[in-house]
């Protein structure tokens, strides 16, 4: 298997304001290379920024705070009453356990090729570039490549429980990890 590292490594830069004059600025507290939280099965996930509450609070660089805290205490998939922005790394050949987070998920291939498998049997394959709007879904991830890495970005936002089918939404499988208490 090859290694992560053929993928070009992230940066990540986070701005803010001059206390002074107000002016734009890149805030220099934030390390431009994300945290990664590996995986058992090898998925690399880079925690680029993590906020909690609705409306986003940046006075006092509250927003910041709280990114900070929640690395310390990583959430599981969903930050309760929040959102993560994140890099997911999938090793070559790796089909994810079917799995869904009660959220409404961006998500954007940017290296490789990978299928989103649906729990109807639906696959669409997604090449660098195209994106995909998942909510609340049951899914699984595929890696189509055996030798190159693929790289995903994810926008992670809480959902309200709800019903569809014989059911009611809610979270299931192997990454079910989303209602983590603080």
């Amino acid at each position: 298997m090859s290694s992560p590292r053929t993928l070009t490594p992230i940066s990540w830069y986070v701005t803010g304001h001059n206390e002074a004059d107000g002016e734009s600025v890149f805030h220099s507290d934030i390390n431009t290379t994300p945290p990664v939280r590996k995986q058992p099965d090898n998925i690399q996930i880079f925690d680029c920024y993590l906020t909690q509450g609705f409306p986003i609070d940046l006075s006092g660089d509250k927003d910041i705070r709280t990114y900070e805290h929640l690395l310390q205490n990583p959430p599981g998939i969903v930050v309760p009453n929040g959102s993560a922005a994140r890099v997911v790394d999938i090793p070559p050949g790796y089909t994810s356990p079917m799995h869904r987070s009660m959220s409404l998920n961006y998500n954007f291939v940017i290296e490789g090729e990978v299928d989103a498998i649906l729990s109807s049997g639906e696959v669409r394959t997604l090449k660098r570039g195209d994106g995909i709007v998942q909510r609340a879904i049951n899914h699984a991830w595929r890696n189509n490549s055996q030798t190159e890495w693929a790289r995903i970005t994810a926008v992670v936002l809480p959902v309200q429980p709800f019903q569809v089918g014989p059911s009611k939404g809610n979270a299931s499988g192997a990454q079910d990890t989303e209602q983590k208490k603080e």
